[in-house]
C-alpha cells in the first residue's frame, strides 16, 4: 500500500514538471507575442507605449503607470521590445540584486528548473526554455539582475510563409 501511495505521489510531481514546459506562453500581462506596437489593447483599452530614449536595446518602449512588480519582486526597469515590424516579441526586467533569489524562485516554482546555467565574466546566467518562449535571468554580481522574456513565435510564422 505504502509502495502505491509513493508511486502516485512521484507520478504527480513528474507531472507537474511537465505540464509548466507543456504550456505554452501566449504573453505578458496580456500583451500577446506579435501583436502590433499601434493596436495593442488590454482589458478593453489601447495602451500607450512611451519610446525609451535611454536605452541601448533597440525598439525599447514602456508603459506609463505599468505595475513595476510580479509577486513579490520588486522592478525598476519593464521595457516592452518591438521588431523593426513593429511586432511585440520581447519584454525586458531590471531590479535590484537583493531581488534576485525571490525572482528566481518564482521562475522556478512556475516553469521548474531551468535547464540552462552558464558564467559570464561577472554574470551567472540561468534560462527556461518553455515551446517558443525563452526565459534568461542573469544575476550581475553586486549589481542588479535583468531578466529578459523572449518569444521565437513571429520566427516560427515567418518560416511558414
Amino acid at each position: 500500500m505504502k509502495k502505491l501511495l509513493l508511486a502516485i505521489s512521484l507520478l504527480g510531481f513528474v507531472h507537474m514538471g511537465f505540464s509548466a514546459e507543456s504550456e505554452a506562453v501566449l504573453n505578458f500581462r496580456k500583451v500577446f507575442w506579435g501583436s502590433s506596437k499601434d493596436s495593442t489593447f488590454r482589458d478593453g483599452k489601447k495602451l500607450e507605449f512611451v519610446k525609451d530614449k535611454n536605452s541601448l536595446i533597440k525598439n525599447a518602449y514602456s508603459i506609463p503607470g505599468d505595475d513595476m512588480t510580479i509577486g513579490a519582486v520588486k522592478l525598476d526597469k519593464i521595457l516592452y521590445i518591438f521588431n523593426d515590424e513593429s511586432r511585440f516579441y520581447k519584454v525586458f526586467l531590471q531590479g535590484s540584486i537583493d531581488q534576485v533569489e525571490e525572482m528566481k524562485f518564482i521562475l522556478t516554482y512556475k516553469y521548474g528548473d531551468f535547464r540552462k546555467e552558464s558564467f559570464v565574466d561577472d554574470s551567472h546566467i540561468m534560462q527556461w526554455m518553455i515551446k517558443d518562449v525563452t526565459f534568461t535571468l542573469k544575476e550581475i554580481t553586486k549589481s542588479r539582475f535583468e531578466l529578459t522574456i523572449e518569444s521565437n513565435r513571429l520566427l516560427g510564422l515567418l518560416g511558414k510563409a
